[in-house]
């Protein structure tokens, strides 16, 4: 018991010392216990915050986290040039300013699992699905999906990460 105890009493401390932090797995642990608290508990961060976020790469599963390294190096040797993901994929804008944040199980599998995550973006509802995969008994975040996810309906984050402007 007092070990729940100092366990409440050091997240509630992590929680309001960092607002814009995001919570994931015990410090030190990759992946997410539970992807849909780990997905409410995001929307509500930027729910409270109009600031930039720091983003859970810790949470990241090893492909899509390959997929930003990628990226992240493909936008460094780039001159000016901006790639697809100029815009905050968790709430799909430059600026945001979200309320009403809900999130749902869609899809759940023992290795899979899909948390939509829906939202009032302004005066426009927001819906984006992101996937969760299980690798070594943890949960990492794999994917997003907004819309359908392709042909000028939407997105999804791996192709966004995978696509190179000329």
């Amino acid at each position: 018991m007092a070990l729940l105890v100092a366990l409440a009493v050091s997240a509630l401390a992590v929680a309001q010392a960092a607002p814009n932090a995001i919570v994931a797995a015990p410090r030190g642990q990759r992946g997410v216990v539970d992807p849909r608290h780990f997905v409410l508990e995001t929307y509500r961060a930027f729910a409270r915050s109009d600031e930039s976020m720091e983003w859970p790469e810790q949470s990241y599963s090893p492909r899509l986290r390959a997929l930003f390294a990628d990226y992240d190096a493909w936008t460094a040797a780039q001159d000016g040039l901006i790639g697809e993901l100029d815009f905050d994929w968790w709430v799909n804008a430059q600026d945001w300013g979200i309320a009403d944040v809900s999130v749902s199980e869609t899809v759940s599998t023992r290795n899979r699992r899909i948390e939509t995550a829906r939202f009032l973006h302004g005066d426009r509802r927001d819906e984006i699905r992101l996937v969760f995969v299980r690798e070594a008994g943890h949960w990492f975040l794999d994917d997003a999906i907004e819309g359908s996810g392709r042909d000028g309906d939407g997105w999804t984050l791996s192709d966004l990460l995978r696509a190179r402007p000329e």
